[in-house]
């Protein structure tokens, strides 16, 4: 393995803007559009042109065969030998049949079932590559036949049969058959008359099928979300829930599409058990975090390994603090982070599994220490061409705002806090009680964020093949307006393409995949929510009808007027290619590639600044491109050995990211209608060209045995490569084993407990490494400086370490997962405890080496343990109601084990050893001095003096959280309502400027001290920094006045549905239809009443994750969609 960083000596001049780049450009974006004409014209014109496909005819198929006094069973095995048809049949029916005899020579396999099957009372029927044998009906003399003999087959979702499969005739409840052990099953109706065959099986999905004139049918069924049979997507292959041996998290498509949601990971909050989703704001396009198994290093990122289609799917450059955002090396808007899945489109996705622990996630060796995620598109299947549409319209808005003071009593509030300093206000310390409107007032909130926005999305999508060859395509337009004051919001295009293909004989196989992506995102530059405690009779205007500005002050209108545009092109493509060299042994290579631009502007006209000042018109120009390319060969090996199923993977891993970022700021513009384009500019100046280039190789294994679907082993070794570390640790060797006992299929098991229908054990032991660091810690680095009498200079920017390695995860799981009552009630408790060694930390070190800081890894420990459950229930089951509940609680216990000479860091102020990462170590407030109103603190250490060593370590709890669903269904209808919960202690207060100054406050604040209301508990209004009030609010917000429970419930998502009757459908040509409405964000219940959302952060992208604790942003908003989606 080779690995390579380009020297800043070695690299080409970058020039900006020039004649020749602009032309490259233009022939970048004509090559690209070209590339999406291409695509969209191919899909195009497959649609047009697509019909049923079927394999070869049996008349035009001709084999030479000899058959000589054999039976039909034997003559049938010949027949499958020498052509590409396999049989379907009942054995007992071609059992006691004379022996037949042909005489060798060329003939169709129609020819030769004619003469197999003349006068045995049998005939046939083509489907396909099949061909199934059935009994002819027989017709009593002169008998009208009024009646039409209807066979078929039902498969699971691989095509396997399904023995015992229920089958009903909608609306006839006397009627009631079942599937053979070889899936097949017959039914006799009325002939000319539609009917339709309801069809359940236990842990799959019930489906309704309409019969017209096709009297031959094949079935598939795809299994419950959450049955044991349901299949999961795990490293480099897939498995069941029954048989896994490591602990994953899933959710499908089902899930994700009733919730209108534009970025797929916000489906997920509270929906899996050990994953915590924080969405960083409510403005579109914005970062949704994920943190899997709580946060297991000091400094280091903490993002997933995201993988989509085999092919990962990450944008991480090295940067810190680190981060996916689109944006990290260039400009934002008031979304702040700008998350790469805004680029997926959630109607793509069939379904997302998340790998958890040490089995699961020791495949991908130094990626897998924060989990990972594996995200699967939907594929075309065989049958007819399918065209599907899905329109949906809704609006967006604030759902809770902070309850704060009216106009009357924010002054009241003033004057007392003046009273309180014995100070007389005047024009200059209290313009708001001398000089603004004492009785009109602006309620901040709900001018600024108060505004409803609107939704629209259309999903078109055509799907169909055959056996052989299959295709989806799927293209959206998704428009939403933001509840900012003014115009603003996103509008996102994209596109789709899976192509899948396998050959006659199943041993090549061949699939496609390609989607584009093109986001525009107009904004303000940034988020004027925290304005919400402005003083109310601020004026907005003045006199003249212009901006009001005042000392202290940013007019918000103003801030509004600072505009943010960004347009970002998103391009994934990956194909696999497989080949079967024997049977069991299977050769498969996956390629992939992602190519990402982003072109941003932010603008600063002078119009919106204060007129006081030295104002110029501005704007930041902001151009990034990120791509990705992978290729990773396998060889994959399947065999049975004794009653048991042997199964091997090696394979080899070669990817390369590559970023290229340029941030240029133009100034002094002379027209502000001029402020996008960077020519108009007086000075230009570039900020900053990054250019990072991250390689990595890898070889892996993966050894699995199952030995009568009892007992389970799977082994998992990787030893990676990486550019981010030195030469002396470049690479690292990872693994993982993990063991599975389903004891449910011991004799003694079914025998004495005949209620448990299902009980497994499992365990795993592993590592995993991180390697979000930034890059070329192991080289001398330097940065651009001043220049030098008029040369350019460079200051070295730290000092190398070529020791520098991964940081290493040891993970443990035990886990037991139980059904009761033929599965109806299915339970799993996991318990894991992750041990993180080898933080990558700063160190400090002598200031005569001119640093005052080394990064270097430590050998400090950091421990998640904690336990997850589960619980699935199918509480009542009927002819046309059911209801199905399921509720997952993760509890956590975050901790720093070891870390040597803490107390000698720079971390000394930040941890404790044998406390969480997260600790919050407040000073005990005592009260108030009844006699003055200030605030009082616990002096713990009796020194007479209120310092940093007064303070102690907050009891945190027994944090945990999790989420509660129920579906009901009657008849068409379903209704799902889903409950999104988080017990926690934290802050519970937000006090930017103590009660009293030229700020509002909320309503706390009414029931504080006053001269005639001494008892209180909260301390008394201040207008006047220096006085003894005022004083003792220094240390208020970081004392347990403001720490409590800051526990929330939020009625997260509800939809209902109105499935239409295939009576009604049937009259228009319509394979299905529903009509839906669906809500998400809708509510919450919270202890801390005083924040505007209870997981989001800080503005613009929080550092914590959903602790609510920090700023005011524009929380997640409140949507509420109405939709039909319909097929044809």
């Amino acid at each position: 393995m080779y690995f390579s960083a380009q020297s800043a000596e070695g690299r080409k001049k970058y020039v900006f803007f020039s004649s020749s780049s602009q032309t490259r450009y233009l022939i970048r974006q004509l090559m690209r559009t070209s590339l999406l004409i291409a695509i969209i014209l191919t899909a195009s014109i497959q649609c047009l042109f697509a019909t049923d496909l079927i394999a070869q005819s049996a008349q035009q198929v001709k084999i030479s065969i000899h058959i000589d006094q054999e039976n039909l069973v034997s003559a049938i095995k010949k027949i499958e030998a020498n052509s590409q048809f396999r049989f379907l049949y009942r054995i007992n029916e071609l059992k006691n049949l004379q022996p037949v005899s042909i005489p060798e020579g060329e003939k169709s396999v129609t020819e030769i079932l004619d003469l197999l099957l003349k006068g045995t009372g049998l005939t046939y029927q083509q489907v396909d590559n099949k061909i199934l044998i059935t009994k002819t009906a027989k017709l009593a003399p002169n008998e009208v036949v009024n009646d039409t003999h209807l066979t078929g087959m039902i498969t699971d979702e691989n095509g396997n049969p399904l023995p015992g499969v229920s089958i009903r005739i909608k609306g006839d409840k006397m009627f009631s058959t079942a599937t053979d052990q070889n899936g097949h099953f017959s039914v006799t109706v009325p002939d000319g008359k539609s009917i339709t065959l309801i069809l359940s099986y236990v842990g799959y999905v019930t489906r309704e099928v309409l019969v017209n004139e096709n009297t031959l049918l094949k079935v598939s069924l795809t299994p419950e979300s959450g049955s044991l049979n349901e299949v999961q997507v795990i490293g480099y292959g897939t498995t069941t829930r029954k048989l896994n041996t490591g602990a994953v998290a899933s959710i499908s498509a089902d899930e994700i599409q009733k919730q209108p949601v534009g970025n797929p990971l916000a489906a997920l909050s509270g929906r899996m058990s050990g994953v915590l989703i924080a969405q960083n704001n409510g403005v579109p396009g914005s970062t949704v975090q994920v943190q899997i198994r709580g946060q297991s290093s000091l400094t280091s990122g903490g993002i997933p390994l995201y993988v989509i289609d085999g092919v990962p799917f990450t944008n991480f450059n090295g940067g810190q603090p680190a981060t996916d955002n689109l944006n990290s090396f260039g400009t934002s808007g008031a979304s702040g982070g700008i998350s790469p899945f805004g680029m997926i489109n959630p109607s793509d996705i069939e379904r997302i599994d998340i790998l958890k622990d040490a089995d699961a996630t020791a495949i991908y060796g130094s990626r897998g220490a924060n989990g990972v995620v594996l995200i699967t598109t939907k594929q075309g299947k065989s049958g007819k061409v399918k065209v599907g549409v899905n329109l949906m319209s809704g609006f967006t808005e604030v759902s809770r705002f902070i309850p704060i003071l009216d106009l009357q009593e924010y002054l009241t509030l003033r004057r007392e806090a003046f009273q309180n300093d014995n100070v007389i206000p005047n024009t200059t310390n209290a313009p708001d009680l001398t000089v603004w409107d004492q009785n009109n007032g602006t309620d901040f909130q709900k001018l600024l964020i108060g505004n409803r926005g609107h939704l629209n999305q259309v999903d078109a999508s055509l799907s169909g093949g055959n056996d052989q060859t299959r295709f989806f395509f799927n293209s959206a337009y998704r428009k939403e307006t933001g509840v900012f004051l003014g115009d603003n919001g996103n509008k996102r295009f994209s596109s789709r393409l899976n192509l899948d293909h396998v050959s006659q004989n199943k041993k090549f196989g061949a699939s496609f995949s390609v989607s584009y992506t093109n986001d525009n995102t107009n904004l303000p530059a940034s988020d004027v929510s925290s304005a919400y405690n402005l003083p109310p009779n601020l004026p907005l205007y003045d006199a003249n009808g212009k901006l009001f500005w005042a000392n202290g002050f940013t007019n918000p209108l103003a801030t509004l007027q600072k505009k943010y545009t960004g347009v970002t092109n998103n391009l994934i493509a990956n194909s696999t290619i497989r080949y079967t060299i024997l049977p069991g042994l299977t050769a498969k290579s996956n390629f992939g590639y992602t190519t990402t631009r982003i072109e941003q502007v932010n603008t600063d006209p002078a119009s919106s600044q204060n007129p006081s000042r030295n104002i110029v018109s501005s704007a930041t120009f902001a151009n990034t491109t990120a791509q990705n390319w992978s290729i990773e060969p396998t060889l994959d090996y399947s065999k049975n050995i004794g009653q048991g199923k042997f199964t091997a993977l090696v394979g080899t891993s070669f990817q390369q990211n590559t970023s290229n970022g340029t941030q240029i700021l133009g100034n002094n513009y002379s027209v502000e209608e001029l402020l996008g384009t960077l020519s108009a500019a007086g000075t230009v100046t570039v900020l900053y060209n990054n250019i990072v280039k991250y390689k990595y190789n890898a070889v892996f294994a993966k050894l699995n045995y199952n030995w009568k679907e009892k007992y389970l082993i799977n082994a998992t070794f990787r030893r990676d490569g990486s550019s981010r570390f030195g030469p002396e640790n470049r690479f690292g060797n990872f693994g993982a084993v993990g063991a599975a006992w389903v004891f449910s299929n011991e004799d003694f098991i079914k025998e004495n407990l005949s209620f448990l229908s299902f009980g497994k054990l499992r365990t795993s032991f592993g590592t995993t490494g991180n390697d979000q660091i930034p890059n070329y810690l192991y080289l001398s680095l330097y940065n651009p400086a001043t220049p030098y009498l008029g040369s350019a200079a460079l200051i070295p920017s730290g000092l190398p370490n070529q020791t520098i390695r991964w940081e290493t995860t040891k993970k443990i799981d035990l886990a037991i997962d139980l059904g009761f009552l033929k599965d109806r009630i299915s339970f799993s408790a996991n318990y894991y405890r992750n041990r993180s060694s080898d933080q990558i930390t700063s160190s400090a070190v002598a200031s005569q080496s001119g640093y005052n800081s080394y990064t270097q890894n430590l050998l400090a420990v950091i421990q998640n343990q904690g336990l997850e459950l589960e619980l699935n229930t199918t509480n009542l089951v009927s002819k046309d109601f059911s209801w199905k509940s399921s509720l997952n609680v993760t509890f956590n216990n975050n901790k720093l084990l070891e870390f040597p000479n803490l107390e000698k860091s720079f971390s000394a102020s930040s941890y404790v050893v044998g406390e969480p990462l997260n600790l919050f170590r407040p000073y005990h407030f005592l009260g108030v001095n009844p006699a003055t109103g200030a605030a009082t603190y616990e002096d713990r250490d009796g020194n007479g003096v209120i310092n940093q060593n007064d303070r102690y370590i907050a009891d945190l709890g027994t944090p945990f959280f999790g989420g509660f669903n129920n579906t009901f269904t009657y008849k068409g209808f379903e209704l799902g309502i889903f409950f999104q919960f988080n017990h926690r202690f934290g802050v519970t207060q937000i006090l930017d400027t103590r009660p009293g100054a030229l700020v509002n406050q909320n309503d706390y604040w009414l029931g504080r001290w006053t001269p005639t209301n001494t008892s209180s508990n909260i301390p008394g209004a201040s207008a006047t920094a220096g006085t003894t009030i005022a004083n003792s609010y220094n240390l208020y917000t970081q004392s347990d006045a403001v720490y409590g429970d800051a526990s929330y419930l939020k009625l997260r998502s509800v939809n209902l549905s109105y499935t239409l009757p295939q009576e009604w459908l049937k009259q228009v040509k319509i394979s299905n239809a529903s009509i839906y409405v669906q809500g998400q964000n809708l509510y919450t219940w919270a202890k801390n009443k005083y924040t505007l959302d209870t997981e989001t952060t800080v503005q613009g992208g929080p550092s914590g994750l959903g602790t609510g604790t920090i700023g005011q942003v524009l929380p997640p908003l409140r949507t509420i969609v109405f939709g039909i989606n319909c097929s044809f």
